[in-house]
Formats: C-alpha cells, structure tokens, sequence
C-alpha cells in the first residue's frame, strides 16, 4: 500500500517549503508543457479479428505541402482501442490494418482501416477545440485502400529517417479486460504516485484501462475497484485477501490521478460500456478510495445518462465530497498545477456537476469515512489526516447515501480495517440477496 507521505493532502501540507526546483514539481511542468502542445485522438475497430495482430498508426499530414511530419503506431489491444498523443493543430489521420503475415508492415490485401469524413473520403479527425480530444470508430475491410497520397508520403519521410527517430513514440495503451497481476510493478506505489505527479508520461509508459485478475466468468458480479490519488492497484489488497471469488471477480480502473477527473470519469464510463458490449453482464459493484470516490460518481452519473442501469451498488471510501483546502492551496501557490487539483478546490465547477443529480433511488450508495484526527495546520480539527471529516460527510453526499458510516482509521489505514472490508461485502451480498426475491 502507498506511504501516507505520498497522497496529496500530505503533499500540499508543506507546499509551501517545496522549492520550484523539487523533482516532483519539475516532472510535472514538463508534463503540463506537453499536455498544452498534445490534443489525444482515439479510435476503436470493431470487431476485431482473432489471432492476428493489429496495428494503429496516427499520421501527422499536411494536405498542403503534401508532407508526412509525424508517425506513430502500437499493436492494437483485444479491446480494439487505441490511442495517442499527437501535436497540437495538426492535420492526423487514424488508420489500421490486421497483418495477417507478420511482417509488421501493411500489404495491399490485408484488413485496413482510415478515417474518413461523411462522404466516405479519408479526413483527418475532428478535434474538439475544448476537450482537444477526438474518439472515432472503424471497421477493417480487405476493400479498404489508403490513398496513393499518404503512402507515398509516409516513404519518403520514413526513407530520410534512421529506424529509432521514425515512431514518435506517444501511443497510449488501452487495457480493456487484459489480464494483470497484483505484484506486477506497473501496479506499485511508487508508479501510482507517478501517474500522480506525471499525468501525460504515465499513460504512455502504464497504459489505462480496466484490468481483470482472472479471465471473465459469466456466472460471477464484477467488482470494480477505483483508487484514489496517488493510488494503486495494489491499495486494494486488504479487500482481494477476503473478496469471494465464487460470487465476484475484481476489475480494477487504471489511471493517472493527476489527469482531469471529468476526463477520468468519461474514460471509465466508455471502458466500462465497451466491456458491457464485449460480455454483457447484467449487474456490477463499484467500490472507490478517497479521489476515486469523485471519478466513480461522476462515472456513475454518464453511465445513466447514457440509458444504462447495470451499476447496482456504490462504496465510497473517505471521498473529499466537500474538496479540499490544501486543493485550493495548491492552485493558488503552487509553481506547477496538477490538473486534477483544479476539481477538488471546495465547491469547483466538477463538484457541482456532479451533484447537479441525484443517485438516490437509482444506485444505492454506503458511505464510509474515517475519522482518526492528526494536528493540521491546514486541516479542521476533524479529519482523517487527510481530508476534513466536513468534506467527507459533504451533506450532498450524505443525502445520497442509504447508510453513512465512520471509523477510527486514517485515510489510508482504513482500507485495512476489517470491519470496513467486511461491511462493504456485506453491502454487496444484500443486492444478492434482494434480486433473488423478485
């Protein structure tokens, strides 16, 4: 499990002494200087083959002069979802194709894909000028030819290049049901606290997505476990050592917590409806730690809106529904902003939204909260060493909730509290045991 020395409250407790110079700080501002010169572009292929590898390129074209200036590619996960980050303001076209020959390059014949707008003719995508983002669908079809134009181009700028300088190397992968284990490293404390720190490094060398820890199995509930800043998979031991796998299988979101929740909240509702797509389970859990607990509800809201009701119940686990100070601090004083600060600043405009609708009635909602005071110059006197005990019983939450509970445990020894794991199972069992009454 993470240090408490690296969640954030501790982190902003002495923000103030943290010179423009400390190392977190500077591995953030690149960051923050490559995120303003990136926008993402993502595409999904459906269906994807079996047994052949797919490959997903992002060409950096400008139609005027008729030059290739950036290329990038990544095998394609079973998913069908790829990814990356691509210069901003630039012309890029997304295309795929299944290399039925292993070669890893593409043959006239094979499976292909390219974007293209309504009339049918290849186009590069459409960025949305605020999220500066763009997700697009495709189908690979033998009937699919790339146009002379870009080939030609894409040769000449890979002929003037040595084989390391071609591939820019900025593709994000997207895990849709790949198979993890706990111990892996990717999943440590430290690499959390990087996604933390390095919001647009961490997806490109961890990847984002959902994780499985076994195959799926149509007969047991999905749990999903949603960490909280600077988190891990691996916070979520304590609850895997007493999950019952006869009832449940455990997925896990993985995600840079630095990254903008609403963005974050977006990414997990499109992974968890392709997955719903890809298996059709009926019913999931949710259970989310601190921050994770904002990214699950907003999550929660989107998949609603989008008609889906297979979400039956909720766990937030000492979730700042209120925000935090030290969030506000930060914004105010700190040399290099992390973007997700800006949604945890008490009554930010992420926090309105997603209370601007009621889950009550709809996903039943156990609130969970620790209590277990530390002096704070910055904190209220109740707190859970991290967050104020007032934003984690944030009335609107509160109203939310079926039943609201607190512990004597800090904000990160609550995930070992036995009664906490306990409870929360507990919580889940009554969904059960309630369906098999109707």
């Amino acid at each position: 499990m993470p240090t408490p020395s690296l969640r954030p409250g501790l982190v902003l407790i002495f923000l103030a002494g943290c010179l423009v110079g400390c190392a977190n700080f500077r591995r953030l501002s690149r960051d923050l200087r490559f995120i303003d010169r990136t926008d993402t572009v993502m595409a999904r292929l459906s269906p994807m083959p079996d047994d052949t590898t797919v490959y997903g390129l992002a060409l950096g074209y400008d139609s005027t002069t008729q030059k290739v200036h950036a290329v990038d590619g990544a095998k394609v996960g079973t998913g069908g979802v790829f990814g990356f980050f691509v210069k901003r303001n630039t012309e890029q076209y997304l295309m795929a194709f299944a290399d039925q020959n292993d070669n890893e390059s593409y043959d006239p014949g094979e499976p292909a894909w390219i974007h293209t707008d309504g009339s049918g003719k290849p186009a590069p995508v459409l960025i949305d000028p605020f999220t500066h983002g763009a997700m697009v669908q495709g189908q690979l079809s033998t009937a699919t030819r790339f146009p002379e134009s870009l080939v030609a181009a894409a040769h000449v700028f890979k002929a003037d290049r040595a084989p390391r300088d071609i591939v820019t190397g900025w593709n994000i992968p997207v895990e849709l049901g790949t198979l993890a284990r706990v111990e892996e490293p990717r999943f440590s404390s430290d690499r959390g606290s990087r996604g933390y720190w390095e919001p647009a490094s961490y997806p490109i060398e961890s990847g984002v997505g959902i994780f499985f820890l076994e195959n799926y199995d149509v007969h047991r509930i999905p749990i999903l476990f949603v960490y909280g800043a600077a988190g891990s998979l691996q916070d979520w031991r304590p609850f895997l050592d007493h999950l019952d796998r006869s009832r449940y299988q455990a997925w896990f979101f993985h995600y840079p917590t630095g990254a903008k929740l609403d963005v974050m909240g977006s990414t997990l509702n499109s992974a968890i409806q392709l997955l719903h797509e890809a298996y059709g389970f009926r019913k999931m859990h949710v259970v989310a730690h601190s921050m994770g607990g904002l990214v699950s509800r907003d999550f929660l809201l989107k998949n609603r809106r989008d008609g889906h009701s297979y979400v039956h119940r909720f766990v937030s686990i000492s979730t700042p529904w209120g925000g935090q100070e030290f969030a506000r601090s930060g914004v105010r004083r700190a040399p290099s902003v992390i973007p997700s600060w800006y949604d945890l600043v008490p009554n930010s405009t992420f926090q309105q939204r997603i209370f601007s609708e009621s889950i009550s009635g709809k996903t039943p909602h156990l609130l969970l909260y620790g209590h277990r005071s530390q002096s704070s110059l910055v904190l209220p006197a109740e707190n859970d060493g991290t967050v104020s005990v007032a934003s984690e019983t944030h009335p609107q939450a509160v109203a939310d909730a079926v039943e609201v509970r607190g512990y004597d445990e800090g904000h990160v020894s609550i995930l070992s509290n036995q009664e906490v794991i306990r409870r929360t199972f507990q919580f889940f069992d009554q969904d059960r045991t309630a369906s098999s009454r109707h």
